[in-house]
């Protein structure tokens, strides 16, 4: 692609996401399969979803054929990967992975990710 267009077109990550479900970050993190905080999952993909509430950052993971949501914080990451090539290159190459966290606010446990490398 030229510069023109990779800057214009929305980059595709060619995972075939048609039996994925969307799962929480909570979820994940609880799993027996894949739980815990030191565990690295891969990133296969990203994009935002939009939706009457706005937009919801979501990672493609093939391992688990889950379609990711992340807390909103995290849009700005998400666009930023999308709008470089270089970035977007670095997960279409299976090196990109992220590590799920805990943290509380208002009470409540919540959940986020660190981005690893791969």
């Amino acid at each position: 692609m030229s510069e023109f267009a990779s800057k214009l077109n929305k980059p595709t990550f060619n995972v075939d996401t048609s039996d994925f479900n969307y799962m929480k970050l909570e979820d994940l993190y609880n799993s027996k399969k894949n739980g815990g905080s030191d565990v690295i999952h891969t990133i296969n993909g990203v994009f935002i979803n939009e939706s009457q509430y706005g937009e919801n950052p979501v990672i493609i993971n093939a391992e688990n054929k889950a379609l990711i949501n992340l807390p909103k914080h995290m849009a700005g990451a998400i666009k930023y990967i999308l709008a470089t090539p270089e970035l977007v290159q670095t997960v279409k190459d299976g090196k990109a992975g992220f590590t799920i966290y805990t943290y509380e606010s208002h009470n409540r446990v919540c959940y986020s990710i660190n981005f690893a490398d791969l």
